[in-house]
């Protein structure tokens, strides 16, 4: 049977010997720290690291070597069991040290009674414990008791019965025109029909730690079906009906249902503003200083002046925005317009138009300008992923500025966590140096006080933590530094002509247009931006 190596307390006439027994089978050899550990546990302070060093190293040559580490005489010891648990209660282990010379041995009655009073109370392996006795297996780690494990559960569920990501991909025709007929934006409803389905969550089943404590699963995600009017849940609430026939929407996992408001003539004074839950439809324009918030989508068909539109879906001006530099677009989903002029956009989606003109326009995915003119021209564009266009600048050295790239917020991330490297390898440094200060002290005075050993020992703890916090430090970054990569992608494309005056930044590479550049596309490539013919 396999046995790590062991050590006794053995009281002779001219004082207290240390007597080694060797390891079987392949066992581990003796070691300095557990025989450190054991005489500290005892209260054995006055003893000299470099006996016990020289000890374990006489161990290593000699079977049964002894070793004197005090003058005097000590009381017996008896056998000494020292039980661990592990931080998550899944498991304990108990290890066993032998007796001194006139100490006794534990039955298998008393060294229960000490697992018990050790805080184990579940799962308890006595065959473990019986074994460990009969076959002396002393300075060896063995499995006392193992928990109950939980049964994992799921996390609930929502099947949506509709498009919950329905996007528009709008129609050319021969000259070049976006085609507003066939959009095909509303995702639309029948009254009754079956809107989504919930399975409910399963909170799984309980184990037992070793503690003898609830050992819970680990948490499970709870929803339920969130709507809005003209809707209904069946009786177990599973279940989500339309009440009347529309346009359904999904924002923010809570479902919308309407039959859609609709203005006959311009947003105006005879109007007011308009705040509606659900997909706005406007026959007219909208005026200048007039405002249309709304949670679905937002479709104009006439112009829009110096308005401010706001929706969690899309903005579709059939006309486009004439913003006269009051004008606002505020959109979760695509915005799609036939020009934009004067104007500030945000959206969630795509900016698809013929014509951006001096206009400030910011989107999470592609802004592509290629209807029959296909032109962009002063203001200031930025996006993730693309920026496309027939045309961009002007003959006049009109200042525009493109910037497409990576998510700011991962850089932002990145460099938190490499500060925060810093300041852990510092402490780390810190701590390494006062404990080598410590051992340096131990080694020449042969000890150490309470104090100092403990301050020892929560150094090592603490070099600990900051090593585990380093390797998850580490491990964030490399993912990020990969995500980062991944999406440094951005390109600028210009199918007819770049003028001067473009100022094009990709992922934080910038570089000025000081000469017209045509049928190209700008990459970066390291620390350039490169051009490539198209």
């Amino acid at each position: 049977m396999k046995r790590n190596a062991f050590f006794q307390l053995v009281q002779k006439q001219d004082g207290v010997y240390l007597k080694s027994y060797p390891a079987l089978e392949g066992g581990a050899p003796l070691s300095v720290d557990d025989i450190l550990y054991y005489l500290e546990q005892k209260k054995i302070m006055d003893v000299s690291v470099d006996d016990i060093t020289s000890f374990v190293q006489k161990a290593s040559e000699t079977v049964n070597a002894e070793k004197r580490i005090m003058i005097g005489k000590i009381l017996p010891e008896n056998e000494f069991p020292v039980v661990t648990i592990d931080p998550e209660r899944k498991f304990a282990k108990i290890r066993l040290y032998p007796p001194s010379s006139g100490g006794k041995r534990l039955s298998l009655k008393e060294l229960l009674e000490r697992i018990g009073q050790n805080g184990v109370q579940y799962g308890i392996l006595k065959e473990n414990a019986a074994l460990l006795l009969k076959a002396h297996l002393y300075c060896t780690d063995v499995l006392i008791a193992k928990a109950k494990p939980p049964v994992q559960g799921r996390d609930a569920k929502i099947t949506y019965h509709f498009d919950v990501d329905k996007t528009c991909h709008p129609a050319m025709d021969e000259s070049g025109n976006v085609d507003f007929h066939h959009l095909d934006m509303i995702e639309h409803v029948r009254e009754g029909q079956h809107l989504a389905t919930l399975a409910p969550a399963d909170t799984g089943i309980s184990g037992i730690d070793v503690m003898g404590e609830e050992f819970k699963p680990q948490k499970v995600v709870q929803r339920i079906l969130k709507h809005g009017r003209n809707i209904h849940l069946s009786e177990d609430g599973l279940e989500m009906y339309s009440d009347v026939s529309g346009n359904v929407t999904l924002v923010d996992e809570t479902v919308f249902v309407s039959n859609q408001y609709e203005v006959p003539a311009d947003v105006g004074a005879s109007t007011g503003d308009i705040d509606y839950d659900g997909s706005v439809v406007v026959k007219g324009n909208v005026l200048t200083g007039y405002t249309i918030k709304a949670t679905g989508d937002i479709i104009v068909n006439g112009v829009v002046e110096g308005a401010k539109l706001v929706t969690a879906g899309k903005i579709v001006l059939k006309r486009g925005i004439q913003g006269k530099g009051q004008a606002s677009l505020e959109a979760g989903g695509d915005v799609i317009s036939n020009f934009i002029e004067s104007a500030s956009v945000e959206c969630g989606g795509r900016v698809i138009t013929d014509a951006i003109m001096h206009s400030h326009v910011t989107a999470e995915d592609d802004i592509i300008a290629r209807g029959k003119r296909g032109m962009i021209t002063g203001g200031a564009l930025k996006t993730k992923t693309r920026i496309e266009a027939k045309t961009i600048g002007s003959t006049m050295g009109t200042t525009t500025v493109l910037e497409v790239g990576i998510d700011p917020k991962l850089v932002e991330r990145y460099h938190l966590l490499e500060k925060d490297a810093e300041q852990l390898a510092l402490e780390r440094e810190s701590l390494v140096q006062n404990v080598l200060l410590l051992k340096k002290r131990l080694d020449t005075q042969g000890k150490l006080d309470e104090e100092k050993l403990a301050s020892m020992k929560r150094a090592g703890l603490r070099i600990k933590e900051i090593d585990a916090a380093l390797k998850d430090n580490e491990a964030e970054r490399a993912g990020l530094s990969e995500e980062i990569r991944k999406k440094d992608s951005g390109r600028i494309v210009a199918e007819n002509i770049v003028y001067p005056g473009v100022k094009m930044t990709i992922s934080s590479v910038s570089t000025n247009i000081n000469s017209e550049v045509q049928h190209s596309a700008f990459v970066r490539d390291g620390a350039d931006i490169r051009i490539r013919a198209i």
